[in-house]
């Protein structure tokens, strides 16, 4: 049997909550995140933007509505203000109160540089949520997906790509939980320029309806040397390229 929460029963801790929102509930979720990168390699921008994802319980197994969006506010370069908007849906295949399983479809639109101003690439994702409690203080997620381009590939320098995230969640005081993380993504187009992200989600649980915290992010913790120019090589990535993000949750 798939789990019978409400916005009033929705649980406390990270590790009893579900990866799908209670039925007839609406999740709202804001961040504000900055480049804090100090690698020349990365670029001489450091962009500031916003994003924003909202989904609703279908069902006590189904959740559907805005995946995420993006835009940008400062030092955006070449794709200007919108980066990416993406709408789509999960279904619980696994719902209990210690495994949740997810798969899901999203459909989404990237907006890239292009000459002097920019062009999109809308792309099918489908991906997946897991989460394994192990106790009252431990729960291990993961997620990850692939992105196929479908409209509008010679845009993007990847148009198919592969990404996983593992995290494991732990309480360290009611309400407080920290998510150590590891990332890897994988362009098809070009493997040798993969990326393993490594960071450390923090959250706090102010009520059942709102939540807080933020994330910091290597956003690429393997470096790597490209050519650059006859005789030149450039090493770029390593523990220079870093991001900083903050968010808060509300539910209706």
């Amino acid at each position: 049997m798939a789990l019978q929460y409400t916005k009033n029963t929705w649980p406390l801790s990270i590790v009893d909550r579900p990866l799908v929102v209670a039925p007839g509930m609406t999740e709202v979720e804001v961040g504000l995140a900055k480049d804090l990168s100090t690698d020349a390699a990365v670029g001489p921008l450091h962009p500031l933007g916003a994003d924003v994802s909202a989904r609703f319980g279908v069902s006590d197994r189904i959740h559907a509505g805005l995946d995420a969006a993006a835009v940008c506010f400062v030092d955006c370069g070449g794709p200007g203000f919108f980066r990416f908007v993406s709408v789509g849906a999960g279904y619980a295949v696994v719902a209990n109160h210690d495994m949740n399983f997810v798969p899901a479809l999203t459909a989404a639109i990237y907006n890239f540089a292009s000459g002097t101003g920019s062009a999109a690439l809308v792309a099918l994702q489908p991906g997946f949520l897991f989460g394994w409690r192990i106790n009252d203080q431990l729960q291990l997620f993961a997620g990850g997906g692939f992105i196929f381009g479908v409209i509008g590939r010679d845009n993007a320098a990847s148009p198919d790509q592969f990404g996983l995230h593992l995290e494991p969640r732990v309480v360290l005081a009611p309400r407080f939980s920290i998510g150590p993380y590891l990332g890897y993504q994988l362009p098809f187009a070009h493997t040798d320029q993969y990326q393993v992200p490594l960071g450390m989600n923090v959250l706090y649980i102010v009520e059942r309806t709102i939540d807080v915290g933020g994330s910091f992010e290597f956003n690429d913790i393997v470096s790597k040397t490209i050519a650059a120019g006859p005789g030149v090589t450039l090493t770029y990535a390593g523990l220079g390229a870093r991001s900083l993000r903050v968010f808060a949750t509300i539910r209706l």
